[in-house]
């Protein structure tokens, strides 16, 4: 298998004589990730020192230093270099001496690197940390792992929930970097090195999405240079001729620009595609992924997903995520991954950051009509504060969407793109408990967002939202839904689209050529001219929901489920939330008064989560 599936845990302590507890070596405690052997391998390399692993994780010493690794890099245009091979080589590499640069990797990986006479650990992370880093450090231990339960598996102590994590959580649908779901435990921040031992931590960046906007030209030459640069991106990562791999296919112009530059630069075999639709319409792209498929002569696979493959998957998908995870469309990336598991696939090709590099998502262009009404005259905006005033007493979606819309029109951002979906904000006082609201602050979460937007190197507001969803929604989302969902059926992920050297030059175009008036991907739709039919260059942003808002209305399993653990005594005991809000949340979906599917979502999966994690430790 050409995968690079695989977890870790090192231990570093000051006390010489200390020892794992005996459940880190139980195989139950760790990841379960299909095709992966239950096999666990612990050395002792120093005193003091402990590294179990398992899976494809490569592990190499030289005199008194030693390192493991998981690297996933381009394979080159089908060289077919196996990813033990590219982790073996960074490795040596290290352990030799040579420095270590950031700008000589590519793709995924996560590297850590021990000195059993000084006992200290050094670890890296890739772009955009598809591979997880926690670490944990007391004034004699230090305790670094892939996976969050591997962590809480060593602890002897029962752990806290991070109340300030767990705000996160319910406002983003995950938790950001470097905080963790638990007290204590941090997270290594995409692109980043930890150094440190027993007592002591530092980060430090080593790469960061730069926005220098140096280019300009006509949209016919910068087009076609656009178009190179992402033809030789998607070339590099076409896996080589032993591998089984295939694309995922949703029919967005992302997976379907993948596939077709794949099919094109592969005319010798048919790319298998693989898609994923729903019986209520309106809520996948099956159509536009059949015109891809059609176009590009690929051998396509369909499958769809109901509320019953919903409910059946939903624990088996918790224990996949270590943290709260609240994204929905982790259910049909899972069943994608899986029909690929099953077709005999090792690989899939994913276009996921296509839209945070080329401009495509469409809260970009919303926000652009938000800016116009923030700067537009005061009678004008005056006018809409007083009808979002009179409409403040009708309980009606359309009011509420009117009150939703001019409320935001008032802010400037990042407040107002953080607006967009920002739960336990919005409901802070009728949500959260007096004991739960004593512990955080209202703006704990915007302040986050606050933080990532006046990061970035920029003036270009564009380019700062765009920044935002680099660091939060694609590296702390979307690429943790994909790979971790992959990783349960068993399938291996790579990314062309986020490739450093393609997230690079697109930093350099100017905003224009991102979204140009209310256009979104301006200069990646002429780009693909040639490569896209045009019903997919003029589709509109759909993206990969899950029909949930409308299976949580009606009588069935996923309604069951929700009244059975979001109301539950379990739940309630907990003492985070006020639960006749939660109760009123839930009566208002079901009513379509709005739509309160994603934050229900949120609290059924945070509900399961506590028990598959934490009612049981130990």
């Amino acid at each position: 298998m050409s995968t690079a599936l695989g977890d870790f845990l090192i231990s570093i302590s000051d006390e010489p004589g200390a020892s794992l507890p005996e459940r880190v070596m139980d195989p139950a405690r760790w990841p379960a990730w299909r095709g992966v052997p239950p096999r666990l391998t612990l050395l002792n390399p120093g005193a003091g020192i402990s590294v179990v692993y398992s899976g494809d994780v490569r592990c190499i010493t030289v005199g008194d230093r030693g390192g493991i690794g998981l690297a996933r890099e381009p394979e080159r245009g089908g060289q077919d270099a196996a990813p033990a091979g590219t982790a073996d080589a960074a490795l040596q590499a290290w352990l030799n001496g040579n420095e270590w640069r950031a700008d000589s990797r590519r793709g995924r990986y996560v590297f850590a690197f021990w000195d059993k006479q000084r006992r200290t650990l050094t670890a890296y992370t890739d772009a955009f940390r598809t591979y997880s880093v926690f670490y944990y450090s007391t004034p004699t231990k230090l305790l670094c792992a892939s996976d969050l339960r591997l962590i809480l598996a060593a602890l002897d102590e029962v752990p806290a929930v991070d109340r300030v994590a767990l705000y996160h959580y319910l406002n983003f649908a995950y938790i950001p970097s470097p905080r963790s779901a638990i007290e204590g435990v941090a997270k290594l921040e995409p692109g980043s090195c930890l150094e440190g031992h027993a007592g002591k931590t530092t980060t430090r960046r080593l790469w960061d999405a730069p926005y220098p906007e140096d280019l300009s030209g006509s949209d016919v030459v910068r087009s076609r240079e656009l178009r190179d640069r992402i033809v030789a991106s998607v070339s590099d990562y076409t896996p080589g001729p032993t591998s089984r791999w295939g694309t995922f296919l949703s029919g967005g112009t992302d997976s379907s620009s993948i596939s077709g530059i794949l099919a094109r630069s592969n005319s010798g075999m048919k790319v298998d595609s693989f898609s994923i639709g729903f019986a209520e319409g309106g809520y996948d792209e099956l159509s536009f992924s059949r015109i891809a498929s059609g176009a590009f002569g690929l051998n396509a696979h369909e499958r769809l997903v109901g509320e019953n493959d919903t409910v059946a998957i939903i624990n088996r998908l918790i224990t996949g995520f270590d943290e709260p995870f609240g994204n929905s469309s982790a259910i049909p990336t899972f069943y994608c991954a899986d029909f690929a598991r099953a077709e005999g696939k090792e690989l899939l090709i994913a276009g996921d950051g296509g839209d945070e590099i080329f401009g495509g998502n469409e809260r970009y262009a919303k926000d652009k009509i938000f800016g116009w009404y923030h700067n537009a005259p005061w009678p004008l905006r005056a006018g809409g504060s007083l009808l979002a005033s009179a409409l403040s007493h009708t309980d009606l979606h359309v009011a509420n969407r009117v009150r939703n819309m001019v409320h935001r029109g008032t802010l400037p951002n990042p407040d107002r793109f953080y607006s967009d979906d920002a739960f336990a904000s919005t409901h802070f006082e009728e949500l959260l408990s007096p004991d739960f609201r004593h512990l955080v602050a209202r703006d704990d979460s915007l302040q986050y967002q606050r933080d990532v937007y006046a990061r970035a190197q920029t003036k270009s507001e564009l380019h700062r939202l765009m920044y935002i969803d680099l660091k939060m929604t694609i590296a702390e989302s979307d690429l943790v839904k994909v790979i971790r969902s992959a990783n349960v059926a068993g399938i291996d992920v790579a990314f062309p689209y986020i490739d450093r050297g393609l997230v690079e030059y697109t930093g350099r175009l100017p905003d224009r050529y991102k979204v140009n008036g209310l256009n979104k991907r301006h200069l990646f739709k002429l780009a693909m001219e040639d490569i896209l039919p045009l019903e997919i260059r003029k589709k509109k942003k759909q993206g990969f929901g899950l029909p949930i808002a409308v299976w949580m209305r009606r009588e069935g399993q996923l309604r069951d489920l929700i009244n059975d653990v979001v109301l539950s005594d379990r739940a309630r005991e907990r003492g985070y939330f006020n639960f006749p809000f939660v109760r009123d949340l839930i009566d208002r979906h079901e009513r379509g008064l709005w739509d309160h599917a994603p934050d229900i979502f949120r609290l059924l999966m945070l509900e399961l989560w506590h028990r598959e994690y934490l009612d049981n430790h130990g």
